[in-house]
């Protein structure tokens, strides 16, 4: 059992308040004052790496035993999932099976009597316990980038006025455009975008992007 001492550190909070106290009322108009702040703000700053250095050392206990719980969930929370996987997979192909079996006797009966094909039916539900019930998801998934980005540009070229039936031709035939490829699907990728901020700065040039500068002092 991890225990935890929650107790504020003695004196910490006055400590910090009084540091803050004069904060409201600095006023930067001269060089004099300037040199002043950039002390203060050092003070400031070092205060505050300092009590986040002791909630550090404090949480770590608690990171430690959230590690532990969380692996100690995976290992009995997996082998679970695996077997429902496994045991509904049979379910489902016995189930598959089934449909097929009655499909083809009924195609069977068809061609000895010769009647009118009959309308294939859908698979019958599953014989599963009285609380279970048959449940569908779909998902789908990007096995091509670039036929995404060409089709979601086309899409919105086509929807732009003035466009030739030659231009429409040619996006139609390369792009592939579809009213379902909106904008939507595709999401700009900050980490990447940030990343390439940092590494050209104003030489930035990226359509549909703008280049933010923020400007910090940081002490020693």
């Amino acid at each position: 059992m991890v225990t935890m001492d929650l107790r504020q550190r003695p004196g910490l909070e006055k400590q910090a308040n009084d540091l803050l106290a004069p904060a409201d009322s600095m006023l930067v108009t001269s060089e004099s004052e300037s040199f002043a702040a950039s002390l203060y703000l050092e003070r400031i700053q070092k205060l505050r790496r300092w009590v986040k250095s002791i909630y550090s050392d404090a949480k770590q206990p608690l990171a430690v035993a959230k590690r532990t719980l969380d692996a100690q969930e995976r290992a009995l929370i997996d082998p679970i999932k695996q077997a429902e996987k496994q045991i509904m997979g049979r379910i489902l192909e016995f189930t598959t099976a089934q449909a097929d079996r009655e499909l083809k006797r009924l195609a069977d009966q068809c061609l000895n009597e010769a009647l009118v094909p009959v309308t294939a039916s859908p698979p019958p539900a599953p014989t599963v316990a009285p609380g279970m019930q048959r449940r569908s998801t779909y998902s789908a998934t990007v096995t091509d980038v670039q036929a995404l980005v060409l089709a979601v540009a086309g899409q919105i070229l086509l929807d732009m006025p003035g466009s030739t039936k030659v231009t429409q031709r040619w996006l139609t035939k390369v792009c592939r455009p579809s009213p379902q490829a909106s904008l939507g699907l595709l999401t700009a990728s900050a980490p990447a975008l940030n990343a390439l901020a940092r590494a050209l700065k104003h030489d930035l040039s990226v359509p549909g992007t703008t280049l933010s500068e923020t400007t910090t002092l940081v002490a020693k």
